[in-house]
């Protein structure tokens, strides 16, 4: 059975600041650390739903549900991408601003797709209309196969 001063020179101030800076050094460490590793060591695997285009959810988007002037978004090979159907034909662009990434979004009634991030503008066939992106969307190239809409 521990005694009272056992107990005393167990844990006094200076034990506890000690262990508490302790720990806060080992977790503002791991918080770095961590990051670092995530960086060098990827995981290959993320985001890879294959190269069928599908909702984010997985389920797959039948080419006769895009109508004509419209977008549809979804993934291709894991990555966002839009498909639009001009002039009885599908295109497919990639969804992400060449700006800085962000995913952009369709405006149907002027029928250009609009950054949110910071205001860049894009045509339907993926050009710089106005705004900061250094180029266009990137052209996918997609066929139909099996009632699916496929990478190719």
């Amino acid at each position: 059975m521990p005694t009272v001063t056992k107990l005393k020179n167990f844990m006094n101030r200076r034990n506890f600041f000690e262990k508490f800076v302790g720990a806060l050094f080992g977790g503002t460490a791991l918080a770095f650390v961590a990051p670092a590793l995530a960086y060098l060591f990827p995981n290959k695997n993320f985001g890879a739903t294959g190269r069928e285009f599908t909702e984010a959810n997985g389920q797959l988007i039948a080419p006769d549900t895009i109508t004509e002037d419209s977008a549809r978004f979804g993934m291709l090979a894991g990555k966002p991408a839009v498909v639009l159907r001009r002039h009885g034909e599908l295109v497919a662009l990639s969804a992400v601003c060449t700006h800085l990434g962000c995913t952009v979004a369709f405006n149907a009634s002027e029928k250009i797709f609009q950054c949110p991030c910071h205001g860049g503008e894009y045509d339907v066939e993926g050009k710089v209309i106005e705004g900061p992106p250094p180029q266009p969307l990137e052209r996918l190239n997609i066929k139909i196969a099996d009632d699916k809409i496929i990478l190719a």
